[in-house]
Parts: C-alpha cells; structure tokens; sequence
C-alpha cells in the first residue's frame, strides 16, 4: 500500500490562500508539495519534476484547468487530476471527469481541508490498487472492468455517479445480474466523502430472513437461540462509511420497517435490546427486480421505496454497452491470466464474435469466458476467432427453439430455472417451492448457473 510520504503533488491554483490550505493540509499527511500560481507554471513544474497527482483550479486567467488536464493526458498519463472549482462549476467539473480527470473538490467558503484529504485517501487507495493489480471482493471485478467504458451509457451512468457520490441520499442501483451493481456501489464510496469509511455489503437474498435482522443491526445476548453473547450488526460497523444492500427486493416485510425508521431518523434497535442506538451510514441498495411491481405485489413497502430511491441509477446490460466489449475483454484478458503467463490478445475476428453475443449474464459471463479461453485455448500470442466460438456458451439457440438434443443436462437445468425465477419475478422462495427443491439448493444452483443478483 502506498504510504502519504510516496505521494508527489502539483498544486496549481491562482489564489494564494487556496494553495496555503491545500500545502498545510497535504503536507500534514505526509506529501511532497509543490505549488504553482499558473496553468503555465503549472506546466513548466510538470515539465522538470515527477508527481502522482496534480490539483488544479477550474477557472484561472490564461491557461485554466481544462488546459493543464489536456497537458497532462497527452504528456504525463499516469498523472492522476483532481479538479477544484467552485459551487456554480459542478457541471464543468464532472464534464472534466468524463475528459479524464479522476475527481473534483468544490471550494467551500471556508476551505474544506477535511475534503482534500478524503481525496488524497482516494488517490492512495486507487494507486495502490492499480500497483497491486487488486480485484474488489466480489466476482473477481477491478474497479477499472466498469470505469474504463466509453460508450454512451456508460459515460451517462458515470455522469450520475459523479453527480450524486458527494450526496449523502440514500440510492437504488438497477440493473441485471452480472452487470456490476456492486461495482457502481463501490465506486459511488470511493467518491464519496465517505471514503475513508467501510464499504460493507450484504446480499439480503443469501441470509436466512431469520438472521437478517441480527446481520443488519445486532443483537444481545440471549436474545435468541445460539445468542451465546452480544454481536454488533453491519450497521453499526459501517459507521461513517457505506452499507450495500444487494437484492434489496428480498428483505423480508418486519426487516423493511426496522430498515425505513433507520433511513427516517438513523435509529435502530438490536434484536432482543430495549435500547435505541444510532448510526451515521449510508444506505446504497440494490436489485435486479422491478420493485415497483414487487409494490403492487404487497412484497415491498411502498413508503420504503420512496425512501430509498431518492436517486436511482440503471446500471446498463452489456448488450447496450457492446463499444466497451473489445476494452473490456483485453482489460480482463491482462488481469486474469496466471502470473507469470505470456500476454495475450484477441484477434479482431475474437472481438466480433464476442461483440455479437448477447450476454444474458452481463460483465460476470465474459469475464468467465475470458478465463475459459486462457484455460482452455491454444498457448498462441492471439486468441482466435474459432476459439472464442468455443468458449462461448453451448446450446443456447437449441435451447430458445426448443431442440433439446445438442444441449447438456447443465443448459438445461440452467434455462429452465432462469425461467421459473423469471415467472416468479424473482421470489426464490415460490421458485423453490415450484422446482421442489428446498431454499439452500436453490441458491447453490443459482450461484453455479450464475443466475444471483
């Protein structure tokens, strides 16, 4: 991990008591600072030293911030760059993320250092994981796998995190399985003022609705069998950071009222506690339901889902991203091969066929398919197009014709619980109950047909 002292940063900002603040407060975590009045200052300093990181101001005479971010992206890409602007520039700050910057910090009257150093935790922690090559927890996913896109719905949905990541509103994330919700929960901490706090998660679906409430706010001891002593819940591990709550359309209806008086008044109570304690956390929750039916459905309360989607984001399947495949495919090409291994890539032949796939299972199944042609593929610097055909998913077409003889007893299997799931809209409880098979068995075989949240 990288420590604050390897952290080498370029201030440029025409108003000298905003270069002072930003000088004492980086400098107070262990940086080398330096500091220019100018963009072309600025520049002339990038021109004969080494930096990790550049802050710049927005607006300046002469060259501004948008000059020196293009300066830099031609000539020193590795430079990450944090904009400064003010309150009525927000909108010219995110258009600077979209054009390559990593963040921005609006200038409070007085100046916010407690927000430069949540950004430089930002920064540190995006470096290291870029020098460690660290996948986020679940799915094998790098930040980077969703980040990196350039299509348009891509670039829109990055817009809207930026937008809301400073905000403190609770926010919905939809999308399909596979497509990186938790990746866009993660990101929305990363950006957030939050930062420096925990990212927890909790997949609602895959926790008995027994344990849920214990899960989520704790309980005492005694409180009920197996209760052998007190247990804090993620809430109130999460303190000052971000819980994730995946396939929120799974909470049981008690745990949604504990949830809304949370989200109301940041109170809650642990299970078999007379005690009401409180809480700062964000709550971020996600499915890939239509809750709104679930509320028609009396599944879902309907006063929770006011509360919880003051923002929602949509994140997009694949097949609407199909400009960020090829990027996509070389990038998890490179991060999942074995250490040690040659690198390899696709022929334009490879990356047609993977282009023209539908992807029902979104990033998670082409990362799968990537690692099933390192594995199973010919050792040659080019990944082929004949190769991809065969990694790619057998006897899907049989399968929505209905000819059943070219396809394994897996496809099978694997279509017609997607199918029961789909008819039930996602209740695995009724899917259980409809394939005869009991809770545990289900959810074993959604995650080996990858059909979770």
């Amino acid at each position: 991990m990288l420590k604050a002292t390897d952290m080498r940063i370029l201030v440029i900002d025409d108003e000298e008591y905003v270069r002072l603040i930003l000088e004492q407060a980086l400098r107070g975590e262990g940086c080398d600072v330096t500091l220019a009045k100018s963009g072309q200052a600025g520049i002339d300093a990038l021109e004969a030293a080494t930096f990790d990181c550049v802050i710049t101001d927005l607006r300046m005479p002469g060259l501004d911030g948008r000059g020196v971010l293009k300066w830099v992206k031609e000539h020193r890409p590795e430079i990450d760059v944090v904009m400064l602007t003010g309150h009525g520039d927000v909108r010219d700050a995110v258009d600077a993320i979209k054009q390559g910057a990593w963040d921005f910090l609006v200038k409070d009257t007085p100046f916010d250092a407690a927000a430069v150093q949540a950004a430089l935790n930002k920064l540190k922690t995006l470096r290291a994981l870029r020098k460690e090559n660290v996948a986020a927890r679940r799915g094998g996913f790098t930040r980077d796998t969703i980040v990196e896109g350039s299509s348009r719905a891509w670039q829109e949905l990055r817009e809207q995190i930026a937008r809301v990541a400073p905000s403190n509103a609770p926010v919905l994330i939809q999308g399909e399985t596979g497509s990186g919700k938790e990746v866009v929960a993660r990101l929305l901490h990363d950006l957030s003022r939050r930062t420096a706090g925990p990212f927890l998660a909790v997949n609602c679906g895959a926790v008995s609705r027994e344990l849920l409430e214990s899960e989520l706010f704790g309980h005492e001891k005694g409180a009920f069998t197996g209760a052998a002593g007190p247990k804090i819940g993620l809430v109130a591990a999460a303190e000052g950071g971000t819980l994730f709550l995946d396939e929120l359309g799974e909470m049981p209806g008690p745990m949604q009222v504990g949830l809304l008086r949370f989200l109301d008044r940041g109170e809650y109570r642990p299970v078999g506690s007379t005690r009401t304690l409180q809480a700062d956390v964000r709550i971020v929750g996600a499915t890939n339901q239509d809750i709104g039916s679930l509320v028609s459905q009396g599944r879902f309360r309907e006063d929770l889902l006011y509360r919880i989607n003051t923002v929602t984001l949509h994140v997009p399947p694949l097949r609407e991203r199909r400009d960020d495949i090829p990027a996509l495919a070389e990038h998890l090409l490179q991060t999942v091969r074995a250490a040690g291994t040659p690198r390899r890539s696709l022929s334009p032949n490879a990356v047609r066929h993977l282009c023209a796939h539908h992807w029902p299972g979104n990033v998670r199944e082409l990362r799968n398919v990537i690692e099933r042609l390192l594995l199973m593929s010919s050792e040659t610097p080019t990944i082929t197009g004949e190769e991809v055909k065969q990694a790619l998913p057998k006897g899907q077409d049989s399968l929505q014709t209905g000819d059943l003889s070219q396809c394994s007893l897996d496809d099978i299997e694997r279509l017609h619980i997607r199918r029961v799931l789909a008819a039930c809209e996602g209740n695995k409880t009724q899917t259980a109950k409809i394939l005869e098979i009991d809770y545990k068995t289900l959810l074993s075989k959604l995650k080996k047909y990858e059909l979770g949240g």
